[in-house]
């Protein structure tokens, strides 16, 4: 289970479950599979923290795109919270959301000089986990699901992001109920993620819901964790894809 995780958000953890062990063949299978790409996430959190606020309800490629516009324009913290936010705006305007996003961009980055001054990123990474989530959470337009990660990409703990597609194909597995809000769906499966595996789960399994276990059509007959998943059994006609 992912206790770190579980821990954060006060959820009994579930180590007799059988999905601990399920979701560790899971992590083992994604990995011979995808390997651990990168999703362009940062190690500098500040960075991540920006990029994090970006990708909210955008395509990969325009969120990559305007982080990489707002990082020429303002390279450092001292800048954009010195910013107008009229200039964020403009730098930011084709991820959509401009003026939301501009104003929570320019909000946070005068929170995290007021908390770190110059140095912002040494102040995250002296925090210690429940420190470092309160603080995240506190930030405009951060909520748990963006503070999981910052702590995981960025700052090197072992907690367990549950996005879209993760939610999905846990569901699809059957680690939970279908259609649970995605605060219940994050508590339910913080009590038997394993530790240890949060970073190659995550992003196994993100890489997996983009290319194999999509919305439509999920391409069960390709999927490696057919064996595994409620619906890729029932899609094959109860054989899986033959693959272990």
């Amino acid at each position: 289970m992912s206790t770190s995780t579980a821990a954060l958000l006060g959820v009994r953890r579930r180590s007799e479950s059988p999905w601990v062990a399920r979701l560790a063949v899971v992590s083992e299978r994604l990995v011979a599979e995808h390997g651990t790409p990168s999703l362009g996430n940062f190690r500098d959190p500040v960075k991540e923290i920006l990029y994090i606020l970006l990708s909210a309800k955008t395509t990969d490629a325009q969120y990559r795109r305007t982080h990489r516009a707002l990082m020429a324009a303002f390279p450092t913290v001292a800048d954009l919270a010195s910013a107008n936010a009229r200039a964020v705006r403009r730098c930011i305007e084709a991820g959509g959301l401009a003026g939301k996003r501009a104003a929570q961009v320019v909000a946070v980055a005068r929170a995290l000089r007021a908390a770190g001054g110059e140095r912002p990123g040494r102040y995250l990474r002296r925090l210690g986990l429940r420190e470092a989530y309160h603080f995240l959470t506190s930030l405009p337009g951060v909520g748990p699901k963006s503070a999981f990660c910052v702590l995981m990409y960025s700052l090197g703990f072992d907690v367990f992001p549950v996005d879209v597609n993760v939610q999905r194909i846990a569901e699809r597995l059957g680690a939970i109920r279908r259609g649970l809000p995605h605060r219940l769906a994050t508590r339910r499966l913080a009590a038997v993620a394993p530790d240890g595996r949060s970073w190659e789960l995550h992003v196994g399994l993100v890489v997996h819901g983009r290319t194999v276990c999509l919305p439509r059509g999920p391409k069960c007959g390709e999927c490696v964790l057919a064996d595994l998943c409620a619906t890729g059994r029932k899609r094959n006609g109860g054989t899986g894809n033959g693959r272990a």
